[in-house]
C-alpha cells in the first residue's frame, strides 16, 4: 500500500478507524509526512480525521495515543493472564512430546513417554546424544516433527521441565503443572546437571569412542596415557613378516605396547567379577545422599531466585550494569558449586544398574560409552613395561580400585 502511494497510484485511503491504519504514533506522523509529500487524503468512517487540516491531524495523533495506550494495556492483560496460568500449571501453546492437549489438559502419550524414559535413562547411563539419536533412527523411533532424530532435537526434549511435571513461564519454573510427569524432578535434576557440567563432552568434538581403553589407561613406564595403535606387518631384515596386532602403545615415550584384545579381555574379566560381587553396592558404588541433594536444590533454587531478583533490580535502575555483573559472577560461581553438590549426592545410573541381574550379559550389552565410563569410574588401570618379545603377562595390567 505505502509503495502504492509513493507511485501515486493510490491518493485516498478508507479506513474504519485509526487504529485499523496502526496503533504506532510513529507510524502516523510517517503517514502524516507521506500525506505533505504526495497530497494523500484519508477518510474515517467511524470519527473524524483528515490529513489535510490541523484539527484533523490532532485528532488522528491523539486517537494513536489511545491506541498505542490500548495496546500497551493489552499486553499486560494478557501478561497476566499467562502468568496466572503457569501459576495455575496450566498449559499454554502446543502440547510437548510425550503429551496430547485433551479439555484444556496435558494428558500423557504412552508410547513417546516410553521413548522419553528410555532416552533419559541411557542419557544418565553415559551414552551420548548422538548415539542414542542414531539408534532411534535405527529403530525407526518417531521423532516429534517426524523427521530423523538428531542430538539437539533430543536434548531438547528430554531437557522440558515439562516432562518433569513442572510449568515453566519466561525460561523459569513457576510450579508444578496440571499434567502427570513423565519422568520425577529428582531425575530431570540430574539431566539437568548432567548438560550443565562443564567437562560434559559436546557432541560435535568427533568421532565416538571405540576402545575400552584408549586414552585411559596409564603407562607404567612414563605415567602417559595409552593410546590404540592399528595393527602391521613388519618385514625384519631376513625378509621375514611379523604381524603386529592393534595394541596399546604409550603417546608419550612409546617404550610401552600390549595387544589391545588381551588387555581388555582381562580388564573387562575383572571388571564382570568386581561387580558381581554381593558387597558391590555398598563398597564400590555411592548410594546417594537424599538430604544432600535435596538440600543442594533448595540452595540452588535460592540462588536463581537471587539471579532473578538482581536482573529485576537492574532493570529498575537500582544497581548499576558493574554491579550486576558482579553479583552474577559470584551467584554463578556459587551455583556451580552446588550442581557438583548435587551430581555428587546422587546415585550413578551407570553403576547403579550393574549392582543387580546378570552383570556379564549387562555388560556385553552396554555401549563401549558406558564400558569407558564404568572403568573411568571405578578403576585406575595401568600397563607395564615387559622385555622386548615376553608373552603377555596377567601380572603387567595393574588394577587399582578407585574409592566411591
Amino acid at each position: 500500500m505505502l509503495t502504492d502511494i509513493r507511485a501515486g497510484i493510490v491518493d485516498a485511503l478508507i479506513v474504519w478507524d485509526i487504529d485499523r491504519l496502526t496503533r504506532t504514533p510513529r507510524e502516523i506522523e510517517d503517514m502524516l509526512d507521506l500525506a505533505d509529500q504526495t497530497g494523500l487524503v484519508l477518510v474515517n468512517v467511524t470519527g473524524s480525521g483528515d490529513f489535510g487540516t490541523d484539527d484533523g491531524r490532532m485528532m488522528l495523533r491523539i486517537k494513536g495515543a489511545f491506541a498505542k495506550r490500548e495496546v500497551e494495556q493489552s499486553a499486560k492483560r494478557l501478561r497476566r493472564k499467562l502468568l496466572e496460568k503457569a501459576t495455575n500449571g496450566e498449559p499454554h501453546g502446543r502440547a510437548p512430546y510425550g503429551y496430547r492437549r485433551e479439555d484444556g489438559r496435558d494428558v500423557v502419550v504412552p508410547q513417546q513417554a516410553e521413548v522419553i524414559r528410555e532416552a533419559v535413562g541411557r542419557i544418565l547411563a553415559g551414552q551420548s546424544l548422538r548415539s542414542v539419536a542414531t539408534d532411534f533412527n535405527k529403530r525407526d523411533v518417531a521423532s516429534p516433527s517426524g523427521a530423523p532424530w538428531v542430538p539437539a532435537t533430543l536434548r531438547q526434549v528430554i531437557k522440558r521441565p515439562a516432562i518433569a511435571g513442572l510449568r515453566q513461564y519466561q525460561g523459569k519454573v513457576a510450579g508444578k503443572s496440571t499434567a502427570d510427569p513423565i519422568i520425577d524432578a529428582d531425575t530431570h535434576e540430574r539431566l539437568t546437571a548432567l548438560f550443565a557440567d562443564p567437562t560434559r563432552k559436546s557432541n560435535h568434538a568427533g568421532r565416538e569412542p571405540k576402545y575400552l581403553l584408549s586414552g585411559i589407561a596409564i603407562c607404567g613406564r612414563c605415567g602417559g596415557i595409552m593410546k590404540r595403535a592399528i595393527g602391521h606387518t613388519n618385514t625384519l631384515a631376513n625378509g621375514v613378516q611379523k604381524k603386529q596386532p592393534p595394541s596399546y602403545v604409550c603417546g608419550d615415550c612409546h617404550k610401552v605396547r600390549r595387544i589391545q584384545s588381551k588387555v581388555d579381555e582381562l580388564v573387562e574379566a575383572v571388571i564382570v567379577a568386581r561387580l558381581a560381587q554381593p558387597d558391590i553396592a555398598s563398597q564400590l558404588f555411592t548410594s546417594g545422599n537424599p538430604e544432600a541433594a535435596r538440600e543442594a536444590r533448595d540452595n540452588i533454587a535460592t540462588v536463581d531466585a537471587k539471579l532473578a531478583n538482581a536482573a529485576d533490580q537492574f532493570a529498575d535502575d537500582t544497581i548499576t550494569a558493574d554491579q550486576l555483573k558482579r553479583i552474577t559472577a559470584r551467584l554463578r560461581d556459587e551455583r556451580a558449586r552446588l550442581e557438583a553438590v548435587l551430581r555428587s549426592a546422587t546415585p550413578t545410573l551407570a553403576l547403579a544398574e550393574f549392582t543387580h541381574g546378570d552383570v556379564a550379559a549387562k555388560w556385553m550389552a552396554s555401549p563401549i560409552e558406558v564400558k569407558r565410563l564404568i572403568v573411568e569410574t571405578i578403576m585406575r588401570v595401568t600397563i607395564r613395561p615387559s622385555g622386548s618379545g615376553s608373552s603377555f603377562d596377567p601380572e603387567n595390567v595393574v588394577i587399582e580400585w578407585l574409592a566411591q
